[in-house]
Formats: structure tokens, C-alpha cells, sequence
């Protein structure tokens, strides 16, 4: 019965033209290489080589099998190659699910960064408010979330919780924007475009404010950062945001400025605490952290 040893002992001595050179290349023995040939021309049904003074000579019907072993031996190096793209995940399938402050300019910088690395895997990329981005991520939808604290681990999720230091995004032209950092009393009297009430970081800024004695003319806020910045745009007020949401602040003509009073913004990686270890995931991760450490203002 024709099998694919018999297929990479002929292609070998087609090759070489030797028996002897044969059972070198393969490191078997000259007679493991004749009795192989042997067992194929019976299966075949035809003689394959001819021994003359010159060495072995193919006969025609062997030029032709070897036509189609060639053909064979091609497909095989490229099941290899495209299993050795999955084995050193090159290949694959990277699901994300993000809160809405990564999804317009941060996040993509990553996935760029990370396809240079794994040039074969595909990203899908999907955008819920964080309590969505949990349940989603809990229940193996998706490979890897990103949402903001605080988060319950009881839902059957791991988690790395990182923070980032949040920046102040001022209007076009606006006067405070000479300075090249803000003050917490700066926002004293100042329009000002807040984050919804229960938004865990509008709760940091709102305490600083307070304990700072500070009251900021705050008559508009929108749930959602893009929304925040769409205001601060049209230049309705300043706003303190994350500095994921304010890398798209000079798209709009706004200015960025780091704050003197940190205020972090607090969020977390997580992933199904029951999925088995996955090393696309670690690599993504590698790469977020490498990008969160270049962001500075």
C-alpha cells in the first residue's frame, strides 16, 4: 500500500539519483532505500529506475509519477509552514471588547503594533459600556476585555487593573491653554463639561473639587468621553478626561494639558477566569502595556 514514506523515498532518490546518497539524506541504511523503492514499483505496477554505469536512471513513468509527487511534497510544506504560523501564533483570531474611551485612537495604535508582531491573526474589535464589556468577556464571547473599575470578580472574570493619569482638554484658544499645566483652582468659575454622575471618574473629579473649595460652571455632560469631547470642541467648556479619549483631542483643534493633582482613571484587563491559557491574549497584553507606558503628557 502506497504510503507517504514510499512518496519521500522516491522524491529523494529521484533527486539525488543515488541510493547510497538517499540513505544518507534520509539517514536510513542503502538497503531500507532499495526495499522501499522495491514495495512502490510492485504497487505501482512499473519499473522506476534502471541501474547504469552512470547511476540510476529514472524510466518515463517515473519522471511522470515524480510530477505529481512534486505536487504533493508542495502542498505538505505549506500544511507545514501554516501549521508552524499557528504553533508560534502567527495565525488565528483575537476577539476584543472594549469600553468606549479605548475604541477611537488607542486601542488601534495597539492592534497595529501587535499584527506587526503576529502578522497572520485576525482582530475583531467591539465597543460596549464597561458593565457589557464584563458579562461579555465573563462568558468567553470574546478573548480579552478592557473596562473600568470597579469590577466583580465574582462574575468569573481575572482581572490586571492598571490606572492612567487623567489630563484637562481645553477649547480651541482658550486662555488656560498658556499653561502648561492646569491647577486644580484653574477650573474655579470655568465652563465646564462633565462626565454622567455615574461615571466612577466624574466621583474622583467631583471629590478634588470639592476638597479644593473649587465650582466649576459645569452645565453640560455627556456619558460617554467622545461625547465630552464633542462639547469641548464647540467650545462649551474645558473637561477632564482619560488620556485614551484625549489623543483624539487635536483632531478638533483642542489643546491637552497634564494636571498637577493626578487624578487617575482606573480600569482593567480581563478575560474568562475558566479559558485556558491563551498566548495571543499575553502577547496583545504585552503590547497594551508597552502603549500605556508611552502615553504621557
Amino acid at each position: 500500500m502506497l504510503s507517504l514514506r514510499h512518496i519521500e523515498v522516491f522524491r529523494t532518490v529521484m533527486l539525488v539519483r543515488s541510493m547510497t546518497v538517499a540513505a544518507d539524506t534520509l539517514f536510513v541504511t542503502q538497503s531500507a532505500v532499495s526495499k522501499i523503492i522495491r514495495e512502490l514499483e510492485e504497487d505501482v505496477g512499473f519499473v522506476l529506475f534502471e541501474r547504469r554505469h552512470s547511476g540510476l536512471v529514472p524510466s518515463a513513468e517515473a519522471k511522470s509519477l515524480f510530477v505529481e509527487v512534486e505536487r504533493v511534497f508542495l502542498g505538505l510544506d505549506k500544511v507545514s509552514r501554516a501549521a508552524e504560523r499557528i504553533r508560534s501564533r502567527r495565525e488565528g483570531q483575537l476577539r476584543l471588547v472594549v469600553m468606549p474611551s479605548l475604541s477611537s485612537h488607542f486601542i488601534q495604535g495597539v492592534i497595529r503594533s501587535f499584527s506587526a508582531e503576529c502578522p497572520g491573526v485576525g482582530v475583531s474589535l467591539f465597543t460596549y459600556n464597561s458593565p457589557e464589556v464584563i458579562e461579555l468577556a465573563a462568558s468567553s464571547q470574546f478573548d480579552l476585555g478592557y473596562a473600568m473599575t470597579p469590577i466583580d470578580r465574582d462574575r468569573g472574570v481575572d482581572c490586571d487593573v492598571m490606572t492612567a493619569n487623567c489630563v484637562c482638554v481645553l477649547p480651541p484658544g482658550h486662555p488656560l491653554a498658556a499653561k502648561s499645566r492646569i491647577d486644580v483652582a484653574d477650573f474655579d468659575g470655568q465652563a465646564f463639561v462633565a462626565l454622567a454622575a455615574n461615571n466612577s471618574t466624574r466621583l474622583k473629579i467631583d471629590a478634588i473639587f470639592r476638597s479644593a473649595n473649587v465650582a466649576p460652571s459645569a452645565r453640560f455632560e455627556a456619558s460617554w468621553s467622545a461625547g465630552v469631547m464633542g462639547f469641548v470642541a464647540q467650545g462649551m467648556g474645558l473637561a477632564i478626561l482619560d488620556p485614551f479619549s484625549a489623543q483624539t483631542a487635536p483632531l478638533s483643534g483642542c489643546e491637552v494639558r497634564p494636571l498637577t493633582r493626578p487624578i487617575d482613571f482606573s480600569f482593567a484587563e480581563i478575560k474568562a477566569s475558566h479559558n485556558a491559557p491563551n498566548e495571543l491574549t499575553e502577547i496583545f497584553g504585552r503590547h497594551f502595556r508597552t502603549a500605556l507606558r508611552a502615553l504621557v503628557y
